[in-house]
């Protein structure tokens, strides 16, 4: 099986366009399921921990899904470092 290599093409805007391949797009598919799956182990941890320090323990789950669970984490590494900046 040989894969044909498509060269990239300028737009009128200078802009590259780089034609899609088979791969990208299955991988682009597949990124919806790889997110609302459940939340991985290192997730949880990390969760836990945060929520814990930052006195807030419901918002650890065990049910969430990777991109809650990584939202979560966020908003409590956010609300860590405002605290701790007073």
């Amino acid at each position: 099986m040989t894969l044909a290599l498509k060269t990239p093409t300028l737009s009128t805007h200078s802009e590259i366009v780089v034609p899609a391949t088979a791969a990208s797009v299955s991988s682009y598919e597949s990124l919806p399921d790889r997110l609302s799956g459940p939340m991985t182990r290192g997730q949880a941890l990390t969760l836990k921990s945060l929520a814990i320090e930052a006195y807030q323990p419901k918002q650890f789950e065990k049910d969430l899904t990777r991109a809650e669970a990584a939202r979560r984490i966020e908003a409590l590494k956010q609300e860590i470092a405002l605290a701790d900046s007073f």
